[in-house]
């Protein structure tokens, strides 16, 4: 019995540490487990905490990035409109300074094309005659202006030419009063007389006051007697212009040339100048050259750049003695 009790007894006290220990293990785990799990929470949330943080300043330094990024931007859309701003004015001070360059040359080029007009000036020395009304028939019906360098022919008939002449829009100019050169180139004096003489004359019949001539003969005749400068001086101090020719028909030949010999001496002289003169006769042995007129006022008309004038006071010259050479 006693060994019964012993063994129980130890039974019993092995069940008691077995249950102290269960107990304590209990203990143990109770208090452990919730601080490994405090722990363990404490590790997470500080690790989102610091992600969170982490999360925060990288956003926050990506919206610093951004608005610094707005600023650049911003500030370059600014220099870029000052740019354009610049750009605009420039283009439009090229555009003006372009435009007047175009301008400049338009009209250089239109100067260029006015200089490079042939200017053709067809002119009759010694009428009015028989032919000039024939003469001033052929030019109306062609619409063009001639000048006659005329003489001193008092006359009911001829009178009438010269009122025609000058009411036709033709230039009127003096080719002495007498045509005779022994009396006209006698001296200064007897060349000033004629002179007078001739520009009277054309007044009082016309009331135009001509101030363009031509010498008998040409400022280059051979037959006077007194320095041709001399004569050039004195028209000069009578604000009068004289004019030569560079392009001659040979109507002025005494013996009678063909009209073909006459328009062709006239168009073969005008080409390759640019300011051509023509030497033509209005008298009454020239019937070849008014034939001639309508086929050089036609071929002229079909040319280029050619202008059919009547002579002024404003055209240039042709003389055959510069007038700068006159000895006054």
């Amino acid at each position: 019995m006693e060994e019964e009790r012993q063994k129980e007894s130890i039974d019993r006290g092995n069940r008691v540490k077995l249950l102290k220990k269960l107990i304590v293990s209990t203990l143990v785990m109770g208090v452990t487990v919730p601080w490994v799990l405090c722990a363990a929470l404490f590790v997470q949330t500080t690790g989102i905490r610091k992600n969170l943080e982490t999360e925060r300043g990288e956003k926050q330094e990506l919206s610093s990035q951004i608005e610094e990024l707005e600023e650049i931007i911003q500030k370059q859309e600014e220099k870029i409109a000052q740019v354009t701003d610049q750009m605009s004015e420039h283009e439009a001070r090229m555009e003006a300074e372009l435009q007047e360059e175009i301008a400049s040359i338009q009209e250089e080029l239109g100067a260029e094309e006015q200089e490079t007009v042939h200017k053709v000036y067809l002119t009759f020395d010694d009428g009015p005659s028989k032919n000039t009304n024939e003469i001033l028939d052929i030019l109306k019906k062609y619409d063009v202006k001639a000048t006659f360098f005329v003489l001193g022919k008092p006359g009911k008939e001829n009178e009438a030419a010269l009122k025609r002449i000058v009411e036709e829009g033709h230039s009127l100019g003096m080719h002495s009063y007498s045509h005779k050169y022994a009396d006209i180139y006698a001296s200064k004096e007897s060349f000033a007389e004629d002179f007078q003489e001739i520009q009277s004359f054309l007044q009082d019949v016309t009331g135009v006051t001509s101030r363009l001539y031509r010498f008998p003969g040409g400022s280059s005749n051979t037959v006077s007697d007194v320095d041709i400068h001399e004569l050039i001086g004195y028209l000069e101090e009578q604000g009068v212009v004289y004019y030569d020719w560079n392009v001659s028909s040979g109507d002025a030949s005494s013996q009678e040339l063909s009209e073909e010999t006459i328009y062709q001496n006239c168009i073969a002289g005008i080409a390759g100048r640019s300011n051509s003169v023509v030497l033509l006769h209005d008298a009454a042995g020239k019937s070849t050259t008014v034939e001639a007129l309508p086929r050089i006022i036609e071929t002229l008309l079909k040319m280029d750049n050619v202008e059919i004038l009547p002579i002024t006071e404003d055209s240039e010259p042709v003389q055959h003695v510069k007038a700068e050479k006159s000895e006054n």
